[in-house]
């Protein structure tokens, strides 16, 4: 985390709030933002997994989307509005595994997880992740006796 923010102040983005571990001691990091990050910035183009939030401005809706969907990663996305039918079309749009609409992205055990392009193939959590750890074995009979067949 500290080396990504040092690399992204470098790089011309401002840092707004932390930017340091909580009291130097463990892995615990201060919650970071920054503005004035331009697409092409590294923390634009990483994936993250730390309390750090790159804040780019756009001029619209296909703006952001391009910048959004220009990345070789897709784990998750969030939409924040009040224009639920906005939420909705924008959300078909964004390339990501998961979208969430007005909350943060958090696996949820009911909900398959995960992410697409470099992010990861497949889905873990709720029954469809749980397909992803089993080897279906298909049998066929082809005889005269008559069977009630069952396609899921």
């Amino acid at each position: 985390m500290e080396g990504i923010v040092d690399r992204t102040i470098k790089s011309g983005a401002e840092l707004l709030t932390g930017g340091e571990r909580a009291n130097n001691i463990g892995y615990f990091f201060r919650p970071t933002i920054f503005k004035n990050v331009l697409p092409g910035m590294e923390i634009a183009q990483e994936e993250v997994f730390g309390p750090i939030a790159p804040v780019i401005t756009v001029e619209n809706e296909e703006e952001a989307m391009r910048i959004a969907n220009d990345s070789k990663f897709g784990l998750g996305a969030s939409i924040w509005t009040q224009d639920l039918e906005k939420a909705e079309r924008l959300s078909e749009t964004v390339e990501s595994g998961l979208v969430t609409v007005n909350s943060m992205v958090v696996s949820d055990p009911r909900v398959p997880f995960g992410g697409i392009k470099n992010s990861g193939f497949g889905r873990e959590l709720s029954r469809y992740g749980m397909l992803e750890f089993v080897n279906i074995k298909s049998v066929r009979f082809y005889d005269q006796l008559i069977y009630d067949h069952h396609v899921e």
